[in-house]
């Protein structure tokens, strides 16, 4: 395999491990939310409140560093696809192409 194929390849992992983590992360903080407003609602304990509500920063979190590295690591990607003319028919050039667009979904 090429050394551009293989730079594709491993670029195209990284993007989409990434944007499934940037939606992972998402899930988890409305999850989080929700389990807070049901615990206020309900009049829960002080500290279990608490406790909910640092889980729930820390989830808040985690979606900007995220975000922040999947733009990073797709730009790297896109740059990947502009210099990679000499593969441009390949499979490995097809899939990053597909899953840039679908990181740009998610980012959007």
């Amino acid at each position: 395999m090429s050394e551009v194929k293989r730079q594709l390849k491993i670029k195209t992992g990284s993007v989409r491990r990434l944007a499934k983590e940037v939606v992972m992360y998402k899930k988890d903080e409305q999850t989080e939310t929700d389990r807070v407003s049901r615990m206020k609602a309900a009049g829960g304990d002080p500290s279990d409140i608490k406790h909910a509500e640092q889980v729930l920063a820390e989830a808040a979190m985690m979606v900007p560093d995220t975000r922040q590295r999947l733009e990073t690591a797709l730009a790297d990607l896109q740059q990947c696809l502009s210099q990679s003319s000499k593969v441009q028919e390949s499979e490995e050039h097809q899939q990053a192409k597909q899953t840039a667009s679908e990181a740009e979904a998610v980012l959007a």
